[in-house]
């Protein structure tokens, strides 16, 4: 019986070790298989992490690719429309898209406007969306109108010349002929002096933008029209132009006006305007004289616009008792006051940009704040003359004067992940 139950005891035994073992070989087994489906786990997780931040990566591409787009193409703007730019795009392991949308959906209808660039990257099944805003560099007008007083061609000072916070600049030559310029001068070619140049001069600049031909068309498209025949003989006089004023006909709400004397003379004289006046082809001896008050009515407008060669000849104040005229009657104030007396005087100036294709000639003496341009043969001053620059005009230019193909620069803080 004792042999029998040792026999029964080390069975047991043998039974009691071949469970442990089996046991033990089965939690290594599943241990095993547990570390598999970690490491698979692990690797699918690296795997969608890198595929992520690939797409990522492709998103930020398509946005580069968008600006690349607009650096190429000077006309963007009118070529390309808001929406998709591109659309699945290979690249690496993946493919991008962009689509581009601008603040009032034209993209073609203000160069001033900001633009929103989204890319989408995508790789596998990983998707990442970018977004951000860009906005044009300043300043944005054309560098020209950082000139107190710019030409295309000659400047030609026999007089004074005097700039104030900004040069006189040409991109051709400046020639000081035994007068003064009190200020920096710059020229895309040279500077001859015989006279005086209380400044720097500097020579082998870049030449500095200049409007297109096309730059009177808007104007000519959206003012009022003065009858030439309509003058008292070929003169402008004695009136007031304003968005409330226009003896000869409709107001226009920027008070812009336009003339066209079809090569004939024309002379404007002993007026005040508020607005913006555009002269087309004035013939032989046309010219600004007596004593005028001209400033703009909205800074966004010129003062002055002509397509053709004038002479600048007025001089001295405005004074309504001797010109026997109300320059400032209900509905046109001056500085915000209007009456009906005949006893005002007003400074004889011109306020605003002022831009004449053709051959600019300053025979009186004149004072003048913004911007003076010419594009003609010449810009010839003969009397002393003072500019100030206003630096509100180059960085909010009127139509027709603007940077072309600003590049479009992120705006700092707008970069965005898009969560759908």
């Amino acid at each position: 019986m004792m042999i029998h139950l040792a026999k029964i005891s080390v069975h047991q035994r043998f039974a009691s070790t071949y469970v442990v073992v089996l046991g033990a070989t089965m939690l290594i087994t599943v241990a095993g298989l547990s570390a598999l489906l970690v490491v698979r786990g692990d690797r699918r997780g690296q795997e969608m992490a890198s595929d992520f931040t690939e797409a990522r990566f492709l998103a930020q591409s398509a946005i580069e690719m968008g600006q690349l787009d607009i650096r190429r193409d000077a006309n963007w703007r009118s070529t390309k429309s808001s929406g998709t730019w591109r659309a699945n795009q290979a690249l690496g392991r993946g493919s991008y898209s962009l689509t581009v949308t601008d603040a009032d959906g034209n993209l073609g209808d203000d160069s001033s406007d900001s633009i929103t660039m989204t890319g989408t990257g995508t790789v596998g099944s990983a998707s990442f969306k970018l977004a951000v805003d860009l906005h044009p560099e300043e300043p944005a007008g054309m560098d020209s109108l950082g000139s107190a007083v710019h030409t295309a061609t000659l400047l030609s000072v026999t007089s004074d010349l005097t700039v104030v916070d900004a040069p006189a600049s040409s991109n051709g030559t400046v020639v000081v002929l035994g007068g003064t310029i009190d200020g920096n001068v710059e020229a895309v070619a040279t500077i001859t002096v015989t006279g005086t140049v209380k400044g720097t001069t500097k020579e082998r600049v870049a030449a500095k933008q200049m409007p297109a031909s096309t730059v009177f068309n808007d104007y000519i498209a959206t003012g009022v029209s003065i009858p030439y025949g309509s003058l008292s003989g070929s003169t402008l006089k004695k009136v007031v132009l304003s968005p409330g004023s226009n003896p000869f006909g409709a107001v226009h709400p920027d008070g812009l006006y336009v003339i066209s004397c079809a090569n004939q003379k024309l002379i404007i004289k002993d007026l005040r305007v508020h607005g913006s006046l555009v002269i087309l082809d004035p013939g032989t001896g046309s010219k600004i004289e007596g004593t005028v008050n001209w400033e703009t009515f909205n800074p966004r407008m010129p003062a002055l616009l002509v397509r053709g060669s004038i002479d600048f000849s007025w001089t001295g104040e405005v004074d309504e008792g001797s010109l026997n005229v109300n320059l400032n009657p209900p509905g046109s104030p001056y500085k915000g006051v209007a009456n009906i007396t005949q006893s005002d005087k007003y400074p004889g100036s011109l306020v605003g940009l002022v831009y004449v294709s053709g051959t600019l000639s300053i025979s009186k003496p004149a004072e003048i704040q913004g911007v003076l341009i010419s594009a003609g043969v010449s810009m010839d001053v003969n009397r002393p003359v003072t500019v100030t620059h206003d630096p509100s005009i180059i960085l909010d230019p009127p139509k027709g004067f603007e940077r072309p193909n600003r590049p479009m620069i992120p705006t700092p803080g707008t970069w965005r992940q898009v969560v759908n």
